[in-house]
């Protein structure tokens, strides 16, 4: 590696970073981006200790296998099926007319383990149920995250980079939420921390309610002809 080479490393790394923040709401964006999956962030970690934790400590008292039986099998069939539908979803009505549905899709199921944590049933169903709903509206929702990475973050110049910045910007709120998840649920007890994660979701649906579009599905579609 020679200094020339380290240099032109450098310069096109200050380039690909100076014009992500350049571009116009860039900073709406990023708040966006971050506040979209804040909540699964909170909640993702502690599913799994709420769902086997005594019911006499506020879970659900379910066997591992179950757990597993529930995340593993009708979790991912639902998560693939609300994946696809959202596409079919997004393709029919445009990213901008259906980016606040698909935001309420990946945040309001977590309300359903507020309902779990606040009446504690035993019906394995009625849980299993509900936590497959919940991997239905991950699925349905994630996929108008990366797709308004893709078509709003990333067009320009460096597209391929700047999606890439977004997308660990994502993915940095994520786990930071993920770093304060278990402090805050073994503080509050878990009737509360899901309290908690329905308040951080209000933000997000706010946001994605006046989230400015820079492109429109037919400046996209033109771009994509010419390459």
């Amino acid at each position: 590696v020679t200094i020339q080479s380290v240099e032109e490393g450098w310069k096109s790394f200050k380039s690909v970073f100076v014009t992500f923040f350049q571009k116009k709401p860039m900073y709406f964006y990023i708040l966006f981006i971050i506040l979209y999956r804040l909540a699964e962030g909170l909640a993702i970690k502690i599913l799994p200790l709420f769902l086997k934790a005594p019911v006499e400590k506020g879970g659900l008292a379910l066997d591992i296998s179950y757990i597993g039986l529930i995340n593993g099998a009708f979790g991912t069939v639902a998560f693939i099926a609300g994946s696809i539908l959202a596409g079919y979803y997004i393709s029919a009505k445009g990213l901008k007319k259906t980016i606040f549905f698909l935001c309420c899709a990946i945040n309001l199921p977590f309300l359903i383990y507020l309902l779990l944590a606040t009446f504690q049933p035993s019906n394995i169903l009625l849980i299993g149920s509900a936590v497959t709903c919940e991997y239905f509206g991950y699925g349905f929702g994630f996929v108008g995250l990366t797709l308004f990475m893709m078509q709003q973050v990333a067009p320009g110049e460096h597209k391929m980079a700047h999606y890439a910045f977004a997308s660990g910007i994502m993915n940095l709120g994520y786990m930071f939420a993920g770093m304060v998840s278990g402090l805050l649920s073994d503080w509050l007890g878990y009737r509360q921390f899901f309290i908690v994660v329905a308040v951080v979701m209000i933000p997000a649906l706010i946001v994605s309610r006046i989230i400015p579009f820079q492109y429109s599905d037919k400046e996209l579609a033109a771009s994509d002809e010419q390459i």
